[in-house]
């Protein structure tokens, strides 16, 4: 099954290619240009670097969110316009789902994806790991930090783990907080472990697709988690 991963959901640009045995393709940007610029160029160099075209391939996976509004949307609209157009399935994968798949597997830790969410919070889910395959322990939400530092403290004593990993972007601007808050416990992955992957999202939608998870191109929707900053002034009446 060759299947093509396309992830904008944060200002990180990925698109890959792979099949159940290997990453034949995989490309990263995370450098100012917007995803309106970068992602189709993208994926027409992927499918020119693998000699395919897209009647070769047989699904396309896409992250559904949380995430950037803007980018979620872009993504969405790339994928449903490519899906309709050669009528080939859609897989949807969470973005914390696909951060978390960075992790290494291992059953001492906790891995903490973070996406910025602004305005103090972050979007954010907790997940473990037993006998290789990633568990998620807490569902996804747009928490403040100090309910997540909570969250993430009950669950380490509960369920015995020594570590826990934290990656994502949501990181950075509560970088002091962190570091005091889970001290020695605390692990970062290495740099380019930090961020989303395409290639990892591929091989959730892998799974998803052998399992027959497919998405409905008509009904599938991003997924928010909160209100958009337009929706939130208008329910406040002040638009």
């Amino acid at each position: 099954m060759l299947l093509l991963a396309i992830d904008s959901a944060t200002p990180v640009a990925g698109v890959a290619i792979l099949n159940e045995e290997k990453v034949l393709y995989e490309e990263f940007c995370n450098y100012r240009k917007t995803h309106s610029e970068t992602l189709l160029p993208m994926i027409d160099r992927a499918l020119k670097v693998c000699a395919c075209s897209l009647h070769d391939i047989d699904v396309i996976g896409i992250t559904a969110g949380p995430g950037s509004f803007t980018g979620l949307r872009i993504g969405m609209a790339a994928v449903k316009g490519l899906s309709l157009a050669t009528g080939k399935p859609i897989v949807a994968v969470s973005t914390l789902d696909m951060l978390a798949a960075n992790v290494l597997p291992c059953e001492d830790i906790l891995a903490v994806p973070l996406l910025d969410a602004r305005k103090n919070e972050v979007y954010s889910a907790v997940y473990t790991f037993r006998y290789g395959t990633m568990q998620k322990v807490v569902e996804e939400k747009a928490w403040g930090i100090e309910e997540l530092a909570l969250k993430i403290r009950e669950k380490k004593e509960s369920l015995f783990k020594k570590y826990v990993v934290i990656l994502g972007d949501g990181y950075y601007p509560y970088a002091a907080y962190w570091q005091e808050v889970l001290e020695e416990s605390l692990l970062l992955p290495p740099e380019h472990l930090m961020y989303p992957r395409s290639a990892a999202m591929g091989k959730i939608a892998l799974a998803k697709a052998e399992r027959g998870d497919f998405a409905d191109v008509f009904t599938l929707t991003p997924v928010y988690l909160r209100l958009s900053e337009a929706e939130y002034r208008l329910g406040r009446g002040e638009l």
